[in-house]
């Protein structure tokens, strides 16, 4: 392991947590991170800035919609919402039953969810009706209001959307995030059409930013601690085989190079800001901020190349619930840090290599 710190770095000084939220994005597997969430909504330190990408968007929107309309508790109401909507759409809800020989038709269900993932990549791109986005459209659409984004109080969320032109990111703000836009953060160009907005074409954001720590750290939201809600691990232990696994590990190395390179490069500026004299509030900012990842579960890796797309109901809901025990070990190790230091002391070794 690496240190990030020198012994001699400027600390930030212990105060109140004020949290900004970093929300990484991979499929179903977003409802661990509804499972995070609803656990830190259950702390009452304030959440002063989210930011989110594809999943991560679509949690981070659900979060700020419903925290404007009805505090923490409302921010809860609006994720189980969301969530409750994707398992209501998911063309396995038949799939989603207690009958006794339900066990013995699990390897059928995950060879149909590796035959869906070859599919959509070689044979979809030839028929683009099998490429829109009409069903995230509509769970999105009827699971939350948006116009919340642009309330007096909400809490700033930006969301990142990749230019298919360039590979660079777009970040939209409240005043920015349309249904398109979250459309747009969460267009996975194996399974959709790209999102046109004004007319250019817009991907998955993770490839860009998963999630966007830029905007946290220097856009004066007034935060102590940015804590970053991975979603997806950093190491496998198993060689992909089969070119379904094949396929999922280069998406998990594709989505987690961008946070890689982003945290580098922070905790290295970060260095030099605390060993230097203050320029300027932004710079201020940048040295005080305490740094916190909570690495995402190794049970994640375990579901396999298909559970991103496994969006059943107990699916869903087993993986909320290890989202919730995950942030229960993270706080019951960490919580006292926040306010007070970094956690992040560490680069993980994928970063540190």
């Amino acid at each position: 392991m690496e240190s990030i710190y020198p012994e001699t770095a400027m600390t930030a000084p212990a105060q109140s947590p004020r949290l900004a939220l970093a929300l990484q994005g991979g499929g179903a597997h977003g409802a661990y991170g509804w499972g995070v969430l609803d656990r830190l909504l259950e702390e009452d330190w304030p959440i002063v800035a989210v930011s989110g990408a594809s999943a991560g968007a679509l949690n981070g929107a659900a979060l700020v919609t419903g925290y404007a309309s009805g505090g923490r508790q409302g921010a809860k109401d609006a994720l189980a919402r969301l969530w409750d909507s994707v398992s209501r759409n998911s063309p396995l809800q038949a799939f989603d039953t207690d009958f006794w020989m339900m066990p013995a038709f699990e390897p059928f269900l995950r060879r149909s969810l590796e035959f869906s993932k070859l599919f959509s990549r070689y044979i979809a791109p030839l028929s683009p009706g099998l490429r829109d986005m009409r069903a995230l459209r509509r769970v999105v659409g009827d699971s939350l209001d948006l116009s919340l984004l642009t309330s007096p109080d909400a809490i700033p969320l930006s969301i990142a959307a990749t230019r298919v032109a360039t590979g660079a990111a777009r970040l939209f703000r409240n005043d920015e995030i349309t249904l398109g836009a979250l459309m747009a953060s969460a267009c996975l160009p194996d399974l959709f059409g790209p999102v046109t907005i004004d007319g250019e074409p817009y991907w998955d954001g993770g490839f860009s930013a998963n999630p966007a720590l830029e905007p946290l750290i220097f856009n004066g939201h007034g935060q102590t601690d940015m804590l970053i809600v991975q979603i997806t691990p950093f190491a496998t232990h198993e060689t992909p085989d089969t070119l379904v696994e094949v396929m999922g590990r280069m998406s998990d190395i594709g989505f987690n190079a961008c946070l890689l390179r982003d945290l580098k490069a922070l905790t290295e500026v970060q260095t030099i800001a605390r060993r230097a004299p203050p320029i300027d509030d932004t710079f201020t900012a940048l040295a005080q901020t305490n740094l916190h990842l909570m690495e995402a579960a190794p049970a994640l890796s375990e579901r396999g190349p298909t559970g991103k797309s496994d969006t059943r109901r107990s699916q869903l809901e087993a993986l909320r619930e290890l989202g919730r025990a995950t942030a229960d070990a993270w706080l019951a190790t960490h919580g006292a840090q926040l306010g007070q230091g970094s956690t992040l002391t560490e680069l993980p070794e994928a970063v540190a290599a």
